[in-house]
């Protein structure tokens, strides 16, 4: 049966009232490179003959032994009941409860998600997840706008450029200015029309930031401008200290670290945390836990929600946001599993694993190092030759690391390489040789 939502009279009268001539108009934003003229289906197939082709495209997969690829994506290890509980019918096919105080099993697990990312942040609040941490990051950019009255943001250098990209989109609708600027240059560039300064810590080369720097810098300079930290591997919070303890105002990440597959690049978990007074400026929903009025008896509710099917669209902080119930599930199941003692071994794992591969590289000829910072899991590595590097790796059947000038075309031959715990001896001295191998290969052409 053909569905048309719409007919031309119809669109004739609402491109009228918006003001626009055609439909073209109305999407000018859109690259026309990305408009689609005509599918060109082709007829259905039988399930036999869908489970078949689907299974040959399935079988193009390549799936490496280890990986030292990470940028915003990680491997990490996934305790068998992560995917256990996920799978549970009752999780896996549940959905936004809009209906909420009858989804009492839902509503606690989401309470106690909010309560286990709180606790480990050391945040006042944490709301029930956002997308992923790039529109975790660009919601806290709009929040803080709204919450100053004011409408600039000063990104520092090493925040993902994915993250960034969001970031301008989300502000360039709001008509919110975006800069970036280097930690050197913070103190010249504040001033009292800045909403937010946004930083990534560990930043996407890798490095550790110096938190306590970047925040006296801010307070001292302009009180009133909002801090706001991003991650993408939280797991760093099993060794570094909180940011709860840094006098941090809003902090988000990509919770995919937490018991998430990679997959291909998702889905992931925006975690969001802020200060108690910046509360009901929060995007998303916050799950409460109360009784009944006559009684002991304990239930969980939602407590707020400020998105736009609930309230009035201007009056929302937010336009897209959702629960992400089962990523957050999968999050609070793995951080249940590890506990503190587990959270600390893998960030100490990933951290030592990472400093011997840091060290072994750069005594190889041709090998530098690039970070001048203490690292955690990810460094930048000048290479001799970086096409060489990564075509041994995928014939080694390792999955090489991120040739960086994907996103800084000036930094040539250098990679952005990841060790977590997942990564054996094994794997690492393998590494290790192709590097050397490469090195020798480079000299005697030399």
């Amino acid at each position: 049966m053909n569905f048309v939502p719409h007919d031309n009279k119809t669109i004739a009268e609402m491109l009228n009232i918006i003001g626009a001539n055609s439909l073209k108009e109305l999407f000018q934003d859109i690259p026309k490179d990305l408009f689609i003229e005509n599918f060109n289906l082709p007829s259905g197939l039988s399930e036999s003959d869908l489970l078949n082709q689907l299974k040959e495209l399935s079988q193009k997969n390549k799936v490496y032994s280890s990986s030292f690829l990470g940028a915003g994506c990680y491997y990490h290890y996934i305790p068998s009941l992560v995917d256990f509980v996920t799978s549970r019918s009752e999780f896996y096919t549940s959905y936004t409860p809009y209906q909420a105080e009858a989804s009492q099993g839902y509503l606690q697990a989401i309470y106690e998600y909010q309560t286990i990312i709180s606790r480990l942040t050391q945040m006042d609040i944490a709301n029930a997840s956002m997308y992923d941490g790039s529109t975790a990051l660009a919601e806290a950019a709009v929040m803080a706008s709204i919450i100053t009255g004011k409408n600039s943001i000063i990104l520092i250098k090493g925040i993902h450029p994915e993250y960034e990209e969001v970031v301008r989109t989300y502000c360039w609708g709001q008509n919110i200015n975006i800069e970036t600027e280097i930690i050197e240059n913070l103190e010249d560039k504040l001033n009292n029309k800045v909403a937010a300064i946004l930083f990534q810590n560990p930043n996407f080369f890798g490095d550790i930031e110096d938190i306590f720097k970047i925040t006296k810098i801010v307070r001292d300079k302009c009180p009133d401008c909002l801090i706001i930290q991003v991650m993408t591997d939280p797991t760093c919070l099993g060794i570094l200290k909180p940011p709860g303890d840094t006098d941090i105002d809003i902090f988000v990440a990509e919770g995919q670290s937490f018991g998430i597959n990679p997959s291909f690049g998702g889905p992931g978990l925006g975690i969001f945390t802020a200060k108690q007074k910046y509360l009901r400026k929060m995007p998303g929903r916050l799950i409460g836990k109360t009784k009944e009025i006559e009684g002991q008896k304990e239930g969980f509710l939602l407590t707020l929600q400020a998105r736009e099917q609930h309230i009035r669209r201007e009056k929302a902080s937010s336009n897209i946001c959702t629960n992400q119930a089962l990523c957050s599930l999968a999050a609070l199941v793995y951080l249940l599993a590890m506990g503190r003692t587990g959270l600390k071994e893998v960030a100490l794992q990933n951290f030592q694993k990472a400093h011997f591969v840091k060290k072994e590289l750069s005594k190889i000829h041709g090998y530098e190092i690039l970070n001048k910072k203490p690292t955690y899991n990810e460094f930048l590595v000048k290479c001799p030759n970086i096409k060489a590097l990564i075509k041994q790796c995928k014939q080694q059947n390792l999955q090489p690391p991120l040739d960086i000038s994907r996103y800084y075309p000036e930094m040539k031959n250098v990679v952005l390489v990841c060790v977590t715990e997942m990564n054996s001896k094994d794997s690492i001295d393998t590494f290790i040789k192709i590097a050397q191998s490469i090195s020798n290969d480079k000299m005697e052409v030399e």
